[in-house]
């Protein structure tokens, strides 16, 4: 056993639809009791053990990623009644009113389709309507699912053939062109969609007020952050500590690699912005530095606590 972070993401309610993965106030309180609390370090102790080398093998700690609004309205709560905080990472192009895609993507299959598998089905229907889709086609004929995201067990061969048809066969532009289409011609709007999603900077001050910890995701949350540049990962976590900086009032020190992604350099990138504490998306250890602590996906956990 190490000490880990557990790492979350969506919230449904009466508010926020459900989705592929995401979970209710009642499933995070029965996670938390799972784990049990007397485990659950609050966010800023956890912080300040890592730096000087004390957390047990046993202590965890409660993360969650993308700066979501129904984080923020079912997660929160939740919290409060545990009387637990928690680290939130965000990606702060979001806060300047800039779309992050990959949320209203996410909001549109969750919404207009039954399920999951439904909206793969008509994702790959409309690659067939494009000129990518022959290089599709031909990509998926070598594809071999389960050895795609290994360490993510909770993917189904499904998840893991329309991931990497997104990320390594047509990327982000292209990705974009068929998922901007499959929106338009159902009618939704993107800004509507987008007003609904995330936090905005007086809930990040209120959260940061409250004892918890606000750091770092990169400042547009690429999919694949260790294929750009020096140069670019510098200025997507220069541009996401500045607005951080601003908005807490002082320099943020946390953070955590989005998709899991990073290199040696990306590491470095965030050593020169002082940030002394960072988080992986899997219980691997990477290269086991203060920037890769290991995180527990909810996922991972769910079935036993929804057992107990």
């Amino acid at each position: 056993m190490q000490p880990h972070g557990i790492m979350f993401h969506h919230f449904h309610s009466a508010q926020h639809p459900a989705g592929q993965d995401s979970i209710s106030a009642d499933q995070l309180a029965r996670i938390i009791a799972r784990i049990g609390r007397a485990r659950i370090l609050p966010a800023r102790q956890w912080m300040r053990c890592a730096l000087t080398a004390t957390l047990r093998p046993t202590d965890v700690c409660l993360t969650f990623d993308d700066n979501l609004q129904c984080q923020y309205e079912v997660a929160l709560p939740v919290l409060e009644s545990f009387g637990l905080t928690a680290f939130w990472f965000v990606p702060t192009s979001v806060c300047q009113g800039k779309i992050e895609r990959l949320e209203v993507y996410r909001y549109f299959r969750s919404t207009r389709f039954e399920r999951v598998e439904d909206f793969y089905h008509a994702f790959f229907e409309a690659v067939e309507a494009t000129e990518h889709a022959e290089l599709v086609r031909s990509s998926l004929a070598r594809f071999e699912p389960r050895e795609y995201l290994k360490p993510f067990p909770f993917y189904s061969d499904a998840d893991r053939e329309f991931r990497f048809v997104r990320d390594e066969v047509l990327g982000p532009q292209r990705y974009v062109e068929v998922m901007d289409g499959m929106l338009a011609r159902s009618g939704v709007d993107l800004l509507d969609v987008a007003r609904r999603l995330w936090m905005n900077d007086p809930q990040l001050q209120h959260l940061h007020s409250m004892g918890h910890v606000v750091g770092l995701q990169s400042h547009t949350h690429p999919t694949r952050i260790e294929r750009l540049s020096i140069d670019d990962q510098r200025k997507e976590y220069r541009e996401n500590f500045e607005h951080l900086r601003g908005v807490l009032g002082e320099p943020p020190e946390a953070m955590s690699h989005p998709c899991n992604s990073y290199t040696r350099d990306t590491l470095s990138v965030l050593r020169e912005l002082g940030i002394s504490l960072g988080f992986r998306a899997n219980m691997e250890g990477g290269g086991g530095s203060e920037l890769e602590y290991p995180r527990e996906d909810h996922a991972n956990l769910l079935s036993a606590a929804m057992a107990a």
